[in-house]
């Protein structure tokens, strides 16, 4: 009885690997992989050197349409220099999202944006920009208007701090500063872009950024006075086990059905030259 039942299911197996069945099934589940539902945002993130303080040394951004995050330092009587070129993205809205990890140090904490072009109105700064060009500013007006915010991928938590957009017209160099006029010293992230772009190297380099992300969102030496907003922490704490890494997991899953398909392929055609 147990050898008729082995052998069925071997002769199942066989037919399984070595008819269409087996690469349906296979593209099934990757088309299946990429329509998953209730998948969260994740922004690449890049960690400058700090060497980006002024216009010459601007950290250059990707196509502002990719999703994208800056994690940095601002310290006091520096500003945060950031550039992108509008030719090199398709879309002419540069999206405006800065945040600072919910730490006592940084309750206090409010760094200004000021997006800096040719054509923009002259306004007081307490920093020089280039010749002939002029500046938009954005900065939170009270503690209501701040946002908490759960990174699931990270399992960090933000405050956000400034969400707004900026309609672009001229097609030379922006720049975006971070700074604070008061010069206070603190963390913060600034991203953009919501069309999510995962390379391999994105992939290897996974594990490497979470932690840089998680150590990030820990407290430092650097501390701020005076918290200006209350936290709900019981929110936040809830929150914390709310962790979803689905669509990284989709990503190592697809990468996977993909080899297994090569595999497949190379099989059937030893197959038909014997």
């Amino acid at each position: 009885m147990t050898s008729v039942v082995w052998r069925n299911l071997s002769q199942d197996l066989k037919y399984l690997t070595t008819t269409k069945v087996f690469l349906r099934l296979i593209l099934i589940s990757i088309a299946l992989l990429f329509f998953l539902p209730d998948t969260a945002e994740a922004h690449r993130p890049a960690f400058p050197d700090g060497s980006n303080k002024s216009s010459t040394n601007a950290f250059e951004l990707d196509d502002i349409d990719i999703s994208q995050a800056i994690y940095q330092i601002l310290h006091k009587d520096e500003q945060i220099w950031l550039s992108f070129d509008p030719k090199d993205s398709s879309i002419k809205t540069l999206i405006i999202q800065l945040g600072i990890p919910v730490l006592e140090e940084t309750k206090s904490f409010r760094p200004m944006v000021a997006v800096v072009s040719k054509k923009l109105d002259k306004v007081d700064l307490p920093f020089d920009i280039p010749d002939g060009f002029g500046a938009v500013l954005y900065e939170t007006n009270s503690s209501q208007n701040i946002k908490n915010f759960h990174e699931p991928f990270t399992n960090t938590d933000s405050w956000i701090l400034i969400e707004d957009k900026f309609e672009i017209t001229e097609t030379d160099i922006h720049y975006i500063v971070i700074f604070s006029k008061t010069n206070q010293t603190g963390k913060f992230w600034f991203a953009t872009g919501t069309r999510e772009v995962f390379g391999f190297s994105v992939i290897a380099d996974l594990n490497k950024n979470i932690s840089k992300v998680k150590t990030f969102h820990k407290p430092s030496m650097i501390s701020n006075v005076n918290p200006l907003i209350e936290t709900e922490e019981s929110t936040l704490q809830t929150r914390l086990t709310n962790i979803d890494y689905l669509k990284y997991s989709s990503i190592f899953l697809v990468t996977g059905l993909i080899l297994l398909l090569l595999i497949f392929v190379s099989v059937k055609k030893r197959i038909k030259l014997k």
